[in-house]
């Protein structure tokens, strides 16, 4: 059985590696690619069911690791968040981080798209979010997985906060959003294949 439920760690790292890894983040040595969607390019349908409140908002992403291009600088200070997650990875996919900003919604219920991460795969999938800073705009994790039709039910929202680490099954839905306040909302994405028969316990 693929992994089976949330798990929601607070001070998954110590206080100084936090505190580092939001140093760099919130820094001025990194750099930052603006794109004008967070989850679909321009034009392009959404791939999964959505709700009445998805938005796909404006957000930027530094690109830490991925498989075919190398890691940053970034990497080895990121690396204690990857060791935190409760499982043996089998093969690290990617790591990104996402910054978003204020961006006014008419909408008091916006969030994301939903989605999953990498669709075309074969194998099982780990998702884990952590977050950088306090911030403004829950995760959302609906209980819907990749290939269930609408409607969209939600499981769990999950606030930001500096430390957190939440791991979960890379199949379910689950969509970002946009602080409601003018600090940033700073998370890094980490997407890992795992041992069939992993769980989150």
């Amino acid at each position: 059985m693929p992994i089976q439920d949330i798990l929601v760690i607070d001070h998954a790292v110590p206080t100084n590696v936090q505190d580092n890894i939001r140093n760099i983040a919130l820094g001025d040595k990194i750099n930052w690619y603006r794109q004008t969607r967070a989850t679909y390019a321009d034009g392009q349908a959404p791939a999964f069911p959505v709700t009445p409140n998805a938005v796909d908002a404006q957000q930027f992403t530094h690109s830490v690791f991925d498989m075919s291009q190398g890691a940053s600088p970034a990497f080895a200070s990121l690396l204690p968040v990857v060791t935190a997650i409760p499982h043996t990875l089998k093969q690290l996919i990617r790591i990104k981080m996402n910054l978003s900003v204020y961006t006014q919604l008419d909408d008091p219920n916006a969030h994301g798209m939903p989605h999953v991460d990498f669709s075309e795969r074969k194998e099982p999938l780990l998702t884990a979010i952590y977050y950088v800073n306090d911030a403004t705009g829950d995760t959302i994790i609906f209980d819907q997985k990749m290939g269930d039709k609408g409607p969209l039910t939600i499981r769990q929202r999950i606030s930001p906060r500096k430390g957190r680490l939440v791991v979960f099954n890379g199949d379910l839905l689950h969509a970002g959003n946009t602080p409601r306040t003018n600090a940033p909302r700073v998370n890094v994405n980490i997407n890992a294949f795992v041992y069939e028969g992993a769980r989150v316990s």
